[in-house]
């Protein structure tokens, strides 16, 4: 026990995907993971992956909670490219505000002028969240092209 161990919160991602399930924002519940659109629609299409296993980093999970996350990543970021028709796909886990392993989705468009830079050059518009009805449809799109991935 560390001298900080009493000090810790309950875990964010934890509540997150203890909530998955009946979230307006879920794509779809995978093996080991839940898909859902993120928050933030700057860039449409952006959801998170969580973990449905709590580790504060990827590699915690051990080599087959690992590989486990990684295919369901794999048939999830296939799946945001198509529904959003993206240029180029960015994938980031970073984990420092949610310490529980999850990763960002950011699809990219040709059309953007900045898309040579790191996706928080938009940070400003992170609170375009789009219509519901925009919500919807993506999410309508994310689960098809989700269905066509082995």
């Amino acid at each position: 026990m560390t001298a900080l161990d009493g000090l810790r919160e309950p875990c964010q991602g934890c509540a997150i995907t203890a909530a998955a399930a009946i979230s307006p924002d879920l794509v779809a519940e995978l093996a080991h993971s839940w898909l859902l659109l993120g928050s933030h629609q700057v860039y449409p299409g952006y959801c998170v992956l969580w973990s449905k296993v709590h580790a504060k980093e990827l590699h915690h999970l051990g080599p087959q909670g690992h590989a486990a996350l990684m295919e369901d990543l794999r048939r999830a970021a296939a799946a945001v490219e198509k529904a959003s028709a993206c240029w180029k796909l960015n994938l980031a886990s970073l984990g420092n505000l949610v310490q529980h392993a999850h990763v960002h989705l950011l699809p990219r468009s040709a059309f953007d002028p900045e898309r040579l830079r790191h996706p928080w050059v938009h940070e400003a518009g992170f609170g375009d969240s789009g219509t519901p009805a925009q919500r919807q449809a993506m999410i309508e799109r994310l689960r098809a092209a989700l269905k066509e991935q082995p």
